[in-house]
């Protein structure tokens, strides 16, 4: 008889669900498993047995086989292990077909017969959902994890033993089961409210402790409230970074949607703490400068996301921009106009989606000090080789750029009273709050990301500004993307006042943060 169990793989960050396959019949004693397999799919074989025969069941010396479907999908990973071993005591009759329906299950055997933890237990789930499937077996430090989905039912074990026992009904001494029912699986409101506040802030630095650097600050301030690009430049020590790194701190909480998806990115490249179920906070990605393009965009023999995917839903920093090879930076092409990274390997396409502000920060120069001639060391030929790696389209695509002025001895020694991050985010989130309703019917939910459409609805201009506008097109040389980006900038400075109209100085103060930007950081 063939039985036929449940399991799921990942391709790229999407689920599939997998048919497990088992037949067991008379002739030489030999166990064989199909399906086009990876090498640590093709080892499962040997952690089954040894874990069947370690959990008191043995194979009989017959003729084995094990399919995995769709033949045409390479198969990889670790977490068919428990649906191997569950189909074959199935085959075996040791377990009724009919108890294992409409079950998903998920697990790394041990060869003691007990459950480790896998990756990619949340794509998998949420795919099999959608099929239909409204149970998993998985391993029980996966439940956390899988418990965001509030219609999967999840059942946790220890062993494999468990899991027969479970199944079976029967000899439930000693049986290490945790189950999460369909009701009690969504662990965050709508809003995600539920997450304490210092799992949000933790250790991030906040704009308290930030010195002078008004014009950065502020710039920061609107490019998180409509989800702009920033660059900021200036000499080393004027603090780039460190305001770079106080981002998180300003940003609204996740709701629970995103919650998902963060999470689900993260589990896929198995970043998940130990003892962590979800990523609760915005991402903070800042990738160093020798990073290779797999790395920073995704890929690699079996495609995995990258820095920027990681960052999805929250920052992206690159600091010393300039540092990163130019083929690199010529890559953020697409990305930062689509918000998804599309690779192709063996004919099949991986989606992986990176939607995220990109803040980027540079020196002028390659010593740091252009244009203060006493202290820059560099020829002219070094600055224009250096400024020409930031090549033009690349720069139109950032909606704002800021001078960090060097922080002088009585900005440092002042004690002045600098406001505080949650203050700033108090009006982030109020502007948020009047994109999410302006946007509540399109995919999107920031002014950053409004379309043509959306834009002439929104951005409208009166004389005044549209005069003001063809002005500074004219002396800006400014393209049709920067002036769009402009417009969404200054749509942006509009709702943090709560104003419907773009007035003059919501405009000009987009202009001002946009002028950098033609000046090549002079």
């Amino acid at each position: 008889m063939v039985s036929e169990v449940k399991s799921g793989m990942v391709y790229g960050i999407e689920g599939e669900v997998i048919t497990v396959q088992a037949d067991i019949s008379d002739g030489l004693p030999i166990f064989y498993m199909i399906g086009y397999l990876s090498a640590e799919v093709k080892e499962a074989k040997e952690r089954v047995r040894t874990a069947l025969k370690n959990s008191g069941f043995f194979l009989p010396p017959k003729r084995v086989a094990v399919n995995l479907a769709p033949a045409d999908r390479k198969k990889c990973g670790t977490c068919f292990d428990l649906a191997i071993a569950v189909c074959l005591l199935v085959a075996m009759g040791v377990i009724a077909q009919e108890m294992v329906e409409g079950i998903i299950f998920l697990g790394e055997l041990a060869l003691d017969g007990s459950l480790l933890t896998v990756d990619g237990v949340l794509p998998v789930l949420y795919r099999a959902g959608k099929e239909g499937y409204h149970k998993c077996i998985l391993p029980m430090n996966n439940v956390d994890e899988a418990s965001l989905l509030a219609d999967v039912e999840i059942v946790g074990a220890e062993s494999l033993k468990d899991v027969f026992t479970y199944l079976t009904g029967v000899d439930k001494k000693n049986v290490y089961i945790k189950t999460v029912e369909v009701s009690d699986s969504q662990m965050f409101p709508a809003d995600g409210r539920k997450v304490e506040e210092d799992e949000i802030e933790g250790d991030i630095p906040d704009f308290r402790d930030v010195k002078g650097q008004k014009m950065a600050k502020r710039a920061i301030e609107i490019a998180v409230a409509g989800y702009h690009n920033l660059f900021l430049d200036g000499p080393p020590g004027a603090g780039k970074s460190l305001l770079a790194s106080c981002i998180p701190g300003i940003m609204p909480h996740m709701n629970h949607k995103e919650m998902i998806d963060t999470t689900m990115i993260y589990s896929v490249k198995g970043l998940l703490k130990k003892g962590v179920s979800h990523v609760g906070r915005r991402p903070y990605r800042s990738p160093g400068h020798s990073i290779s393009p797999a790395g920073m965009f995704g890929g690699g023999t079996i495609p995995k996301p990258g820095e920027i995917s990681l960052a999805h839903h929250g920052v992206l920093f690159l600091d010393e921009f300039a540092e990163y090879k130019k083929e690199m930076i010529e890559m953020f092409r697409i990305p930062l106009e689509q918000h998804r990274v599309l690779l192709t390997r063996n004919g099949r396409q991986y989606d992986f989606p990176c939607d995220f502000i990109l803040i980027v920060a540079a020196n002028p120069c390659p010593c740091g000090f252009y244009p203060d001639r006493r202290l820059c060391r560099c020829s002219v030929r070094q600055i224009e080789r250096y400024q020409n790696k930031l090549s033009g389209p690349i720069l139109d695509r950032i909606d704002m750029f800021v001078h960090c002025e060097k922080v002088s001895f009585q900005e440092l020694t002042e004690r002045s009273e600098e406001e505080s991050s949650r203050s700033i985010r108090q009006r982030i989130e109020c502007a948020w709050e009047i994109q999410k309703d302006r946007f509540e019917k399109k995919s999107y939910a920031h002014n950053g990301r409004m379309d043509r459409d959306d834009m002439e609805k929104y951005c409208q201009l009166n004389t005044v500004t549209k005069k003001l506008m063809e002005r500074a097109f004219e002396t800006f040389h400014l393209t049709g993307r920067s002036y769009y980006r402009i417009l969404k900038t200054a749509r942006t400075i509009a709702d943090l006042e709560g104003q419907d109209m773009i007035l003059q100085h919501h405009l000009e103060e987009a202009l001002l943060f946009r002028k950098a930007g033609n000046y090549n950081f002079n």
